[in-house]
């Protein structure tokens, strides 16, 4: 049987990781997910940005969700990338561009359609995604100098696009996060609002540039450069992202003309997917439809 994107998740996947950037002398790694089996044709890829308030996880964060997708005839590609508070905005992002160009520089040997690359993030990862979907080659996400198919290196420019943006529970405004964690210092309910705060001044120098990679302000002062379909994910009980943060994205979103979905996950918490449940298994099959949706375009 040949590989080709089947929703009914019937493949094995292989697991293996490359370097695909070098910053600063930096090597950074990618854990790629792909399904077992010769493709029918060239498959469509994904490139996975984890969560963890932008200072903290890896590559292996995201798993079950990459596995549920590569499984599904997708190729995933997981990024590390720089994070705070050895380094500072707009670092990681101008590695998640380099992630998306690597897959496009690679997509021969990878055996990628480079028309079809969507891109997944969680959490912080999901505002970082959702920034590369909306801000593709803007200068100040340029500079990652990617591995190239001959293992040189490569800081030029290259198509960052992204065909779709699938955003699971992201901090779609990092100001308004910041505001909502101070608020919540010792309100007695044994939120973890200090750990937040020090990885929101781990990463960005000041609010002004909290306020400058916010998404939602991007969107509504009519700065992005594209906006791609959205599936984004928020769970009911989310206490990290509260759902007026998510509201005014998916609103601004609407009013811009930018197509988007959103799905409610009632009972489920901040970070679901990261462990497999009954919860996971819906969000994945709802994210294969998205993507087979997207794909038939």
């Amino acid at each position: 049987m040949k590989v080709r994107f089947d929703q009914s998740a019937p493949y094995e996947v292989d697991e293996l990781d490359a370097p695909f950037a070098r910053p600063g002398g930096l090597e950074l790694l990618a854990r790629i997910y792909r399904p077992k089996g010769e493709a029918e044709l060239p498959l469509a890829a994904l490139v996975d940005v984890h969560g963890g308030a932008w200072s903290r996880n890896d590559r292996t964060s995201g798993a079950v969700h990459c596995r549920g997708l590569a499984a599904a005839g997708l190729l995933v590609v997981s990024l590390d990338f720089r994070q705070g508070s050895a380094h500072k905005h707009p670092a990681a992002s101008a590695d998640v561009a380099a992630g998306v160009r690597y897959v496009r520089a690679h997509a021969r040997r990878l055996g990628v359609d480079p028309r079809r690359v969507g891109i997944v993030g969680s959490s912080s990862g999901g505002q970082l995604a959702l920034l590369a979907g909306l801000k593709p080659g803007v200068p100040e996400h340029a500079g990652t100098p990617i591995v190239t198919p001959d293992g040189s290196v490569d800081a030029g420019p290259g198509d960052e696009s992204v065909a779709f943006v699938i955003a699971l529970y992201p901090v779609a405004d990092p100001l308004a996060r910041f505001r909502y964690v101070v608020g919540r210092q010792d309100d007695g309910s044994g939120f973890d609002a200090k750990r937040l705060i020090a990885a929101h001044h781990g990463y960005f120098t000041s609010e002004a540039q909290m306020a400058e990679a916010s998404v939602t302000r991007i969107v509504a002062a009519r700065e992005s450069r594209a906006l791609p379909p959205v599936w984004l994910a928020h769970p009911e009980l989310d206490d990290n992202v509260p759902a007026a943060i998510t509201d005014a994205f998916v609103s601004a979103y609407q009013q811009a003309g930018g197509p988007i979905e959103r799905v409610h996950f009632p009972g489920a918490r901040h970070g679901f997917t990261g462990q497999a449940s009954a919860d996971t298994d819906k969000a994945l099959a709802l994210m294969r439809d998205f993507i087979g949706r997207q794909l038939a375009r």
